[in-house]
């Protein structure tokens, strides 16, 4: 029994079931008896050299050509046309007319079913939090990505071709594919490695075979080097990998179209009716002239000056090019079917030369059953490989044929002519890193009974490691080839393969540092490839840079909120490793939702706090930095010197005062709440926005200091609240009374000199002969009334401005008398004073202090209290509470000045001054 690691050994069996075929297909390739059945082949059923599955199966099939390009669902044409029925074609037509409507609606088709992505990854992510989970977490990443690349794939082939709507469509496909692809990499080859740390992944070759007798098989050789070998059995799970990459795309490119038609056929069967026609003399083309003499395999390369019929030649080399395309895919028997169908069993047959041989009778058995075993593979492949070697280097064959034999013998330079693209590349060198590593190993340890053949030196210079693997890609001239390479998805899967997290971590937060060089609609899937593959690493243990790992996961936590997925955000911003990265970014979040959303209720507020708490983001400290973030007023306060300016109310300024809600969703906060809306109301006041400081006050509830005193008191059992505390509740107050005064004042400036009754006058004089007449009786009593009239409303005037003076001229005092130090200073010194509050506090005191007394001397002369105007000097001039020093020269004078007026007033009414 394999070990395996607590990681691999726990895993949910539950999740099993709901990984699609590619990815059990991935996760069979880790399991040593599937492993190690091949030498470079995913498909193990397909390609193994050690089974004589393919030597029963096909040679016995019926010679009849079926859809070939299917994959592993191969059906003949009669079950294909039995599916094809009216009712199917009603039906498919009708889905295909609801889905092209849907096209044609859709500005970009299928990117908004792709953003459900990201949903589903985050419920994928939750749902296995444990960590023996965490590669069924990997097959639902997978399975996710291939289920929306089905769907695209689907829209873009139901679409009429060229349609205008179709590119970013398919360029998003193209993403989740390679997308998708990664995960199955990831689960892959991890999962490997995680079990191998619990072996001796390095052992000396003597250990190696250490227990294996002369007799033993080629393949169990072979099995046990993929056992003990950790660098060629993952670079077997990475071939498999990119042969089921290559399935995929073949099976998707390939699926509507038939590569040969017809029943039974010969090889080359125009050649050889040309042939027949010929010897019978009724051959007359002039294209048939020149053709081969003899049917066998070798004889067009025997026959040099000869040929095939041009439509023989083309057909086999479509043939060539299918068989290759199907081992590219590491189907090795849809290969060979595919050979026998087309009439060429040689072919075929030429395909089983490779296979390791094994004759299970050569084991000593414990039973005493006669019963022998058929061997399987090819006891002469060392023969096989030479002379295939030496084809490949045949100038005469096609580049197709060559790099057929080429792949199978493990000649490079044969066989990269036909590898186009990165991933051929990369598949072609590690086939022929891995055929070099088993090669050489057969022939150190196996004792044949014979000499065996010599491979050329070629062969033997041909020492392959993942890291000049990957060097020599990197320094190809092929412009297509490095422009691949530098992919995004690609540079990904390098470092995954050559196992460097640190360095792909690395990689990763550099890009987010280079701007926004993807599309809108790609980079946000990128993101979340990035952040899931670091989450990955370090469930397993892997990636020692929390930093990098941080700046990721922040990166695709605001790109979350950028696309209104903001209830995703907080369970991503639990993943972070620091308590107070968590809060700097969860409330850089809850700030970006306030400047997106016009109207952000508090229903929203409580419910996005409620989510931060459920993963155990501390809620008052974010709601803080929101606050502290949406009122941020700037590095410097415009100062206006002039109080009697009131400047208006912008919709920024209002967007912070709202920005206090936040505050108000715990009792907890009221401190926080008050010490902000101060901070908010001292800028303003500065900035004379005297209608901003009152709707800041209409944001903080009125029970604001009885909370502060009962929560403090509950929670400590004290009375006395702490300084910081205390101070804002003393500012709070100073702010509070220096708008009452200007409220006060204001009103009774209001009805004392623009509610004033007016005395009517009413002529009642009548022009007789140009001279004025006595008034009559009646008139004169009229007069009268009216004069009354105004007396009592003048009297209800009088009253009333007198109550309105003595109110403001009491809050105008209060400002200028308040207690323990003055307005605006705080009772106690608990912070320096140079601080950016202390230095607004004395700004406030130098403007509203003589503001307030230039308003209370202009109330006292105007209602021609000119005593106590002259007791107001008294009070500026007291050393008690010393509020001359914070007035400045010119507002000296102007106070001078209207004392002066008092002074000469009180001296003209005979009045003691």
């Amino acid at each position: 029994m394999e070990f395996q690691s607590p990681i691999i050994a726990g895993s949910d069996p539950t999740a099993t079931g709901r990984q699609n075929i590619s990815s059990r297909r991935m996760k069979q390739s880790l399991d040593k008896s599937n492993l190690m059945s091949t030498l470079a082949s995913p498909h193990r059923r397909g390609m193994s050299p050690l089974t004589d599955e393919l030597s029963h199966s096909i040679f016995d099939s019926d010679p009849t050509f079926t859809r070939i390009g299917i994959g592993l669902q191969r059906k003949t044409l009669d079950e294909t046309r039995s599916e094809l029925t009216v009712h199917n074609l009603t039906s498919r037509r009708k889905r295909e007319e609801e889905l092209m409507s849907i096209l044609l609606e859709d500005e970009v088709p299928g990117i908004e079913d792709v953003l459900e992505l990201f949903e589903s990854f985050l419920k994928t992510f939750q749902s296995y939090g444990a960590e023996h989970q965490v590669f069924n977490q990997c097959a639902e990443y997978e399975s996710e990505c291939g289920e929306q690349v089905a769907a695209l794939h689907k829209l873009i082939q139901m679409a009429p071709q060229g349609h205008s709507k179709l590119a970013q469509a398919q360029e998003l496909e193209q993403e989740l594919r390679l997308e998708r692809d990664t995960w199955r990499l990831v689960a892959s080859i991890y999962q490997d490695r995680l079990n191998s740390e619990f072996q001796d992944s390095e052992m000396e070759s003597e250990e190696i075979w250490s227990g294996l007798d002369d007799a033993t098989s080629e393949e169990d050789l072979v099995s046990q080097l993929y056992d003990k070998n950790a660098t060629i059995r993952q670079a077997q799970i990475v071939v498999d990998w990119l042969e089921q990459r290559a399935a995929d795309v073949y099976h998707d490119s390939h699926y509507s179209q038939m590569e040969f038609y017809g029943d039974a056929v010969a090889g080359w069967e125009n050649t050889l009716h040309s042939l027949v026609s010929k010897k019978r003399g009724l051959g007359t083309d002039s294209i048939e002239q020149n053709l081969i003499t003899q049917m066998d395999p070798d004889a067009p390369n025997r026959e040099k000056n000869r040929r095939l019929h041009p439509l023989d030649k083309e057909d086999e080399m479509r043939l060539l090019r299918s068989v290759f395309a199907r081992l590219r895919c590491g189907q090795l028997d849809e290969a060979q079917q595919l050979c026998f169908r087309a009439g060429q069993p040689f072919r075929a047959a030429l395909l089983e030369g490779w296979k390791l041989f094994h004759d299970p009778n050569m084991k000593k058995r414990t039973d005493v059953s006669n019963v022998k075993e058929s061997p399987s593979g090819n006891p002469y492949r060392d023969i096989w490989k030479t002379m295939t070697w030496k084809e490949c280097d045949n100038s005469q064959l096609s580049v197709e044929e060559r790099s057929i034999l080429a792949l199978l013998c493990g000649h490079l330079k044969a066989l990269l002519p036909a590898c186009r693209s990165w991933e051929d590349q990369l598949w072609a060198h590690l086939r022929a890193m891995i055929d070099h590593s088993v090669e050489k190993e057969l022939r150190r340890c196996v004792n044949y009974k014979r000499q065996l053949q010599v491979l050329p030196d070629e062969y033997w210079n041909q020492q392959l490691t993942m890291e000049s693997i990957f060097s020599t890609l990197a320094a190809s001239r092929d412009k297509v080839l490095i422009a691949q390479g530098r992919d995004q998805y690609r540079i990904i899967q390098r470092y995954l393969i050559m196992d460097d997290v640190d360095g792909l971590l690395e990689e990763m937060s550099s890009w987010l540092n280079k701007g926004d060089s993807w599309s809108v609609h790609l980079r946000p899937h990128m993101l979340r490839l990035m952040a899931h593959l670091t989450l990955f690493f370090r469930r397993i243990g892997r990636g020692s840079c929390d930093d990098l790992i941080g700046s990721i996961l922040e990166a695709y936590v605001l790109q979350l909120v950028n696309l209104g997925r903001t209830d995703l955000a907080a369970v991503y911003v639990g993943q972070l490793p620091l308590p107070e990265d968590q809060n700097r970014l969860y409330a850089q979040c809850l700030v970006m939702v306030e400047e997106q959303e016009k109207s952000c209720d508090d229903a929203e507020r409580r419910r996005l706090l409620s989510l931060a708490q459920e993963v155990g983001l501390d809620v008052n400290a974010i709601a803080k930095q929101v606050v502290i973030s949406l009122c941020d007023q700037g590095g410097k306060i415009q100062h206006i010197s002039d109080a009697s300016l009131q400047m208006a109310t912008s919709a920024e300024d209002e967007r912070r005062i709202r920005s206090l809600s936040w505050l108000l969703m715990d009792p907890s906060m009221r401190s926080q709440l008050l010490i902000q809306a101060n901070t908010l109301m001292r800028g303003y006041l500065l900035r004379r926005q005297i209608e901003a400081v009152k709707l800041t006050f209409q944001y903080t509830p009125p029970d604001t200091l009885s909370v502060l005193t009962e929560t403090w008191e509950s929670r400590t059992g004290l009375t006395d609240l702490p300084a910081d505390v205390e101070a804002a509740v003393r500012e709070y107050l100073c702010i509070k009374t220096y708008i009452d005064a200007l409220d006060a004042f204001q009103e009774w400036f209001t009805r004392f000199h623009h509610s004033r009754p007016k005395k009517s006058e009413a002529s009642y004089q009548h022009q007789r002969g140009g001279a004025s007449t006595q008034l009559s009786f009646t008139e004169n009593l009229l007069k009268e009334q009216h004069h009354k009239q105004h007396q009592a409303e003048l009297q209800r005037w009088q009253a009333a401005v007198d109550s309105l003076t003595q109110s403001a001229i009491d809050k105008l005092y209060n400002v200028l008398l308040f207690p323990d130090g003055g307005w605006m200073s705080d009772s106690i010194s608990f912070e320096d004073e140079n601080s950016p509050r202390q230095q607004q506090l004395k700004l406030l005191r130098q403007t509203c202090i003589p503001h307030a007394a230039l308003l209370l001397c202009n109330a006292l002369t105007s209602t021609n209290r000119y005593s106590q105007c002259l007791e107001l000097a008294n009070v500026l001039a007291s050393e008690q509470q010393a509020l001359y020093k914070v007035c400045s020269a010119e507002q000296l004078a102007q106070l001078i000045k209207h004392l002066r007026q008092a002074y000469v007033r009180v001296l003209d009414a005979g009045e003691s001054p």
